[in-house]
């Protein structure tokens, strides 16, 4: 219910009215029951409210929350990162390991090809790792 602010004023005053006419009609026993009522309702509340648990509940809610929320916006900023490709000799097999293998073009070729350019292939790559993991092995054109 909405009441506009000149109305509010005059509001007040006839619910004041009217709550002092009605608490005017009770006993002086009934009154002081209520009285004695309130105050041990307010007391109860307060003491729920100031027992240990919910004084750490009002202090560690707002900090967990907000540790929370940071932890959740780094979680959620962070760059993203891809994993490197494989290096060769790792063991990791590759897509393109596995199109090399089903090829049935490149396996043909290997079956029917000349096996001395295969050896020539693999001798070269091993002279060339040799002689870049220190200088031994044969040189630049031997083989």
């Amino acid at each position: 219910m909405s009441v506009p602010g000149d109305d509010l004023a005059g509001f007040e005053r006839r619910v004041r009215a009217v709550l002092e006419h009605d608490a005017g009609g009770l006993s002086g026993r009934v009154r002081s029951r209520l009285t004695r009522a309130r105050h041990v309702a307010v007391a109860g509340a307060r003491a729920r409210r100031d027992t240990p648990h919910w004084r750490l509940l009002r202090t560690w809610l707002p900090a967990t929350a907000t540790a929370a929320a940071a932890l959740a916006a780094v979680w959620l900023l962070r760059p993203y990162r891809t994993t490197p490709a494989p290096r060769p000799g790792t063991g990791i097999v590759t897509t393109q390991d596995v199109q090399l293998l089903t090829d049935r073009d490149g396996l043909a070729l290997v079956e029917e090809g000349d096996g001395e350019f295969y050896e020539w292939a693999v001798a070269r790559a091993r002279s060339k790792s040799t002689s870049a993991a220190g200088g031994r092995g044969p040189g630049k054109h031997g083989g």
